[in-house]
């Protein structure tokens, strides 16, 4: 029978199984009835095999719809595709899903930067998940690049400032993007370019901030008010010795030989171990923390068990207590770095102690101090100006 819209509408839907319309008028094509719809088919031989096509709903495609599209998968037939099976792939295709659990399997336990990465991940890439790997458009990687680096952040963290466009942020999304890219290119889940590629990085203007001289009272007696003793500690041990967030809060007893105030970080960002002299004061504090059974890790997490992690709140608290709002947790070591610098140490003393790869990197701090180029440009202007004076006497106009 040739298939009309008065035939399809008085088609019954059977009690169970399916039956089949086959149109008369268009070979191979047909609708498919069962007890809950009705749907539209190509059936047709495929390299010596006979398949069938799901076209779609029968409401969804009008029967004319239903035909023109039926057309163009003969089409694709009879040039040697296979509809079916392109499907199949298209439905089994990696998701970016696949890929970040792949990523956080494999390669991220690996990197120093692992906290960050899952910030990221969780954050501002996990609505990509449920896609198609190989459907993520450039586009759609510039324009969530563009919307993180110049509009506020909805994603507001503990301890963190009124959020704002963080630039320096999409450019790490943007990092983590083409890395991902080209790993699912090294582990065959994905065979196209990078859309990364050329995609133009914000400028990213250095951090200066630093606790100084008038603001560390304040921000020292916030820490001592801070009720959790290994919070409080650790913080300190932060402020006076430089190290990184995640180096302090997974020390470990077996580290450190407090008899000679020696802390050995046996892993750091620099990719070597790091050995880091303890200054008196921080010793003191470490000898005072009690110890739990079975707990390797000398700023325990709650109820005794593993390390501290998530120390944003209390950060937030001090931060508040010392009316310092736009210091970070990083800024600690920042601080170290412009107080060793304004007492005259060194630059590779200070590399030395901050454990820096290179000395580019501890320049930084030597220009956040200006008391010291203050000095020198008062001592200057006072010679100046005396040699000014001195032109105008009447024994320098003889």
């Amino acid at each position: 029978m040739k298939l009309t819209k008065k035939v399809l509408d008085a088609a019954r839907h059977p009690a169970t199984g399916q039956t089949f319309l086959r149109d008369d008028a268009l070979r191979g094509f047909a609708v498919r009835i069962t007890a809950a719809s009705k749907t539209f088919v190509l059936e047709k031989e495929i390299h010596g095999r006979v398949r069938r096509l799901s076209l779609g709903r029968y409401g969804a495609l009008t029967l004319d719809q239903a035909r023109t599209v039926a057309r163009e998968k003969l089409v694709q037939i009879a040039q040697g595709k296979d509809p079916v099976a392109e499907r199949q792939m298209s439905r089994a295709a990696p998701t970016f899903g696949d890929l970040i659990d792949l990523y956080t399997a494999r390669h991220l336990p690996l990197k120093k930067s692992r906290i960050n990465d899952e910030g990221i991940l969780r954050h501002h890439l996990a609505h990509w998940r449920p896609r198609r790997l190989d459907a993520i458009t450039r586009a759609e990687i510039i324009d969530l690049h563009t919307t993180i680096g110049t509009t506020p952040s909805t994603v507001i963290r503990a301890g963190r400032p009124v959020a704002r466009p963080a630039p320096r942020l999409a450019n790490s999304v943007l990092t983590l993007l083409s890395s991902l890219f080209n790993l699912a290119t090294d582990w065959g889940l994905y065979a196209g370019p990078n859309p990364t590629v050329r995609i133009k990085k914000f400028p990213e203007v250095s951090r200066t901030r630093f606790v100084s001289a008038r603001e560390l009272p304040k921000l020292l007696a916030a820490m001592q008010a801070e009720p959790n003793v290994f919070v409080r500690a650790a913080f300190f041990v932060g402020l006076l010795t430089g190290a990184r967030r995640d180096e302090v809060l997974t020390m470990r007893w077996g580290d450190l030989d407090l008899s000679q105030r020696v802390w050995t970080i046996p892993t750091t960002k620099a990719g070597r171990p790091h050995v880091l002299p303890l200054p008196g004061p921080v010793v003191n504090e470490l000898r005072k923390l009690p110890r739990f059974d079975g707990n390797e890790y000398v700023f325990p997490g709650r109820w005794g068990r593993g390390h501290l992690v998530n120390i944003s709140k209390p950060w937030a608290r001090i931060r508040k207590a010392a009316g310092l709002n736009d210091v970070r947790v990083h800024d600690l070591r920042r601080t170290l770095g412009s107080w060793l610098v304004a007492q005259g140490h060194s630059l590779p003393v200070i590399g030395k102690a901050l454990n820096h790869a290179s000395v580019s990197t501890t320049q930084v701090y030597a220009r956040l101090q200006v008391d010291a180029v203050r000095a020198a440009l008062e001592q200057n202007a006072e010679r100046m100006l005396t040699v000014i004076d001195a032109a105008k006497t009447p024994e320098a106009a003889q």
